[in-house]
């Protein structure tokens, strides 16, 4: 099985954080929209001082101890 895990990468005054989602979406478009609206939150948070604020959705196979997809 296929997931998509959002991850953020924000800077402000010198300092970088990633930041990860403890959700993860098995559909790229709802990872990429989740993605979008927690920038736009980080935005208003920074009050537009983040000097990076970027973001990707990871995707990742999943398989089960056995081996199998799940």
């Amino acid at each position: 099985m296929t997931i998509f895990i959002p991850v953020l990468l924000i800077c402000l005054n010198g300092n970088c954080e990633f930041m990860q989602a403890k959700t993860y979406y098995r559909d790229e478009v709802q990872c990429r929209a989740v993605l979008e609206e927690q920038k736009q939150h980080m935005q208003n948070v920074s009050r537009g001082k983040s000097e990076v604020l970027e973001g990707t959705c990871i995707e990742t196979e999943v398989k089960t101890t056995r081996g199998q997809t799940l």
